[in-house]
């Protein structure tokens, strides 16, 4: 039987990293790139997370100047950090291999800009893959390996939020390869980059770029699609995808090598239809660059097509040259800190003292919003330092001592330690307070450790970064230690002692993320708890959810080609999980299956959706506008979400419906709603209580499957 798996692109990225013989990865946490690090891990690879992008950079170019294949990981921002590393290791010899796994986020899910990396490529000098889904990742990342082992040179694997974080089927073709003997030969001119050998070092990148062209116009990942030759569509990425499902007649051509261009295979191409269109996120980097080389093709209305992620819609309206104002549509709840959270408090004093808030990234990010709103700049990791000053030294001394630079523990270990370097080497004159808000994770991208922790990305014991004692080592008096829950009203009273001193102070709010115990609780319980499974009881009172007519049809092959459902909710109620369990169940009864997500600050009690897509052949990993079979609502209030979205003969199920007293437990909705769908699939109950048992472990076994008998009614499928 075939080796099928259902994997996100971030988790196939990992896999084909393991099996072309990657002997060591590090990178910096950031949302869409994070699970890339983290997956690589849990498959057993060496990996490491390190203080910031450019440490993480440095430390790979090491391990691939050592004849070793390696990556490194950081969303499209991050790239900005190592970009010092990136343009001079171009100029550089490398014996083994080193891949730049960079996620971009149109769209701004959870990031502060829309930066486009494909310009990173050209601006560097270095080759720039572009996979369009899971399947397409894997098999990418075995190129990019080869083509950086072969010309000695650093190349970028530019994947984005919907690459990352859609799932689909991955049949891994390729035969696992051992990992290079590490080895150091010094070889000084190539690796010491003053100007007498960088000159050279010039020279030779224009040459390797030059043979790499040659070789992706020969032998590069680009495909033709034929079909109607009224028109054809040039694109690369998740927008290959839309492209297909837009304009199915048309011919393709998907280009996997988008830096050095193949401009003669694009040129054939273009001259063999009648009307040639580019189709791509972001900025228009690809339609300019064939432009550039003579070649006639259509782009996009870069007024409105510029900005946030396409989807089939919006490409099928850039092919009609449908240039009218598009609908926002309905964005559902906007992200929150989380109840409990120890920021919450932390803000709440900063807002009473009217404090002038120079803030910085992190989950704290969310005191921007209402109610509290109590933040006034955020612009780049590590930013709250350095902006804080500028505001201290120029800013008459009534509001200069309301200026307060917060930062989370994460984040100044990022970048911060530099600011509070300059802190000391340049004190405005009404001194200054740095507040690390400390809750002992890096929340915001998935609770991972850092060098304050004292854990490991493997969770194994490491020493821990004081931040107090770094203060006083650089000569910082007044250093405070406050916890702003437990002790608020002593939070209050050191920060209006330091606002009213004209001293240099920090202070360390230390308080655990609530999200972070919590996890570390559940871990402990689930060892201590675990037994075997025993025999399911089944639901005691059956609950009718909705008035859509229940299917009970386990034929596939009188289902529609391809079935679309939407499950919406808010974060921290299982959307993402039940949506996971549907598309397991869909993929072991042999369905291709696409599931689209978005992970971020969304999560924060925010609005979250996920799109399960099955059939025979699955395009686009997004549902189109208008096109969902079922949308699937775990939050009433989300339920205008939904509005405009479903088919004509769609069917809208309600967790609403769902009677909570007899769960087992109000955290199994989830379940009892998948329950409810269930009725109108066609899967059996043992296909749905397998995927149950492969997602959750052994002792919620029972409950889980009283939950999911609860929605269904207490039938079973016939």
């Amino acid at each position: 039987m075939v080796n099928r798996s259902f994997l996100s692109g971030n988790e196939a990225t990992a896999l084909a990293a393991r099996h072309v013989g990657v002997a060591f990865a590090t990178g910096y946490p950031g949302t869409p790139s994070t699970e890339v690090l983290e997956s690589f891990a849990a498959l057993g690879g060496k990996a490491q997370w390190a203080p910031n992008e450019k440490v993480a950079a440095e430390v790979a170019l090491g391990a691939a100047f050592a004849n070793c294949r390696t990556f490194v990981t950081m969303k499209h921002v991050g790239l900005n950090v190592a970009a010092d590393v990136l343009f001079t290791t171009a100029y550089a010899s490398i014996t083994g291999s080193l891949v730049f796994v960079v996620a971009d986020d149109p769209g701004m899910a959870s990031s502060q800009n829309e930066q486009d990396t494909r310009r990173y490529a050209e601006a560097a000098g270095v080759p720039l893959f572009e996979p369009a889904d899971a399947q397409d990742a894997y098999d990418l990342f075995y190129l990019a390996n080869q083509v950086s082992e072969r010309w000695h040179i650093p190349v970028i694997f530019r994947l984005s939020t919907r690459v990352s974080h859609s799932k689909s089927v991955v049949i891994p073709a390729k035969l696992p390869l051992p990992a290079n003997e590490p080895n150091f030969v010094r070889d000084i001119q190539s690796r010491v980059m003053i100007p007498a050998h960088a000159r050279p070092a010039h020279r030779r990148l224009r040459t390797k770029l030059n043979e790499i062209l040659a070789w992706n116009e020969q032998e590069g990942p680009h495909q033709v699609f034929e079909g109607q030759k009224d028109l054809g569509i040039i694109a690369a990425g998740v927008s290959y995808l839309h492209a297909r499902e837009a304009a199915p007649t048309a011919s393709i051509l998907k280009l996997g090598v988008t830096y050095p261009l193949p401009i003669q295979a694009i040129r054939a191409f273009a001259a063999s239809v009648k009307r040639c269109m580019v189709i791509e996120e972001n900025d228009p980097w690809l339609v300019s660059a064939i432009r550039a080389a003579g070649v006639n093709v259509e782009g996009k209305n870069d007024d409105i097509f510029r900005f946030g992620e396409l989807n089939v819609a919006r490409v099928r309206r850039i092919i009609a040259g449908d240039n009218t104002p598009e609908s926002q549509g309905y964005r559902g709840k906007p992200p929150e800190l989380c109840p409990g959270c120890p920021h919450r408090s932390s803000f709440a004093v900063l807002k009473k003292l009217n404090c002038i808030v120079a803030g910085d990234i992190g989950c704290y990010t969310l005191s921007a919003l209402p109610p509290l709103q109590a933040m006034d700049t955020m612009i780049d990791m590590g930013a709250a330092i350095g902006v804080g000053l500028g505001l201290r030294h120029v800013l008459p001394p009534d509001q200069a001592k309301r200026v307060v630079s917060v930062i989370g523990d994460s984040t100044f270990i990022h970048s911060g330690i530099t600011g509070l370097v300059d802190m000391v080497y340049n004190p405005p004159p009404t001194g200054h307070v740095v507040i690390i808000l400390d809750n002992s994770t890096t929340a915001m991208t998935g609770l991972q450790d850092h060098p304050g922790t004292g854990r490991r990305l493997d969770q194994t014991t490491a020493s821990s970064l004081v931040y107090e004692d770094l203060a006083k080592a650089l000569g910082i008096n007044n250093v405070h230690v406050v916890n702003p829950v437990r002790q608020a009203d002593l939070f209050e009273e050191v920060l209006q002692q330091s606002l009213d001193s004209n001293e240099l102070t920090l202070i360390v709010a230390k308080q655990p993320c609530v999200l972070h115990a919590a996890r570390q609780a559940r871990k402990r319980q689930s060892k201590s708890t675990e037994t075997p499974a025993s025999p399911s009881t089944p639901a005691a009172t059956p609950t009718p959810v909705d008035e859509c007519p229940p299917t009970h049809n386990t034929n596939a092959s009188q289902q529609p080609s391809v079935t679309n459902i939407r499950f919406i909710g808010l974060g921290g109620m299982g959307v993402l999980t039940a949506a996971d369990i549907l598309a397991d169940v869909a993929f072991h009864h042999g369905c291709d299956v696409k599931k689209a997500e978005v992970h971020g600050m969304s999560q924060r009690g925010g609005f979250v959706s996920s799109d399960i897509r099955y059939g025979k052949n699955i395009a686009s990993p997004m549902i189109p506008d208008g096109e969902c079979d079922y949308i699937v609502v775990l939050s009433a209030d989300q339920i205008a979400a939904s509005t405009g979205q479903l088919k004509a003969e769609g069917c809208l199920i309600n967790a609403a419906d769902i009677d909570t007293n007899a769960l087992p437990s109000k955290k199994m909705l989830n379940v009892a709603v998948l329950g409810a769908l269930s009725r109108h699939l066609p899967f059996g109950e043992q296909e749905w209580l397998a995927a149950l048992h492969r997602r959750f472990p052994a002792h919620m076994h029972d409950s889980n499957e009283q939950a999911f008998r609860l929605g269904l009614g207490g039938k079973a499928n016939e």
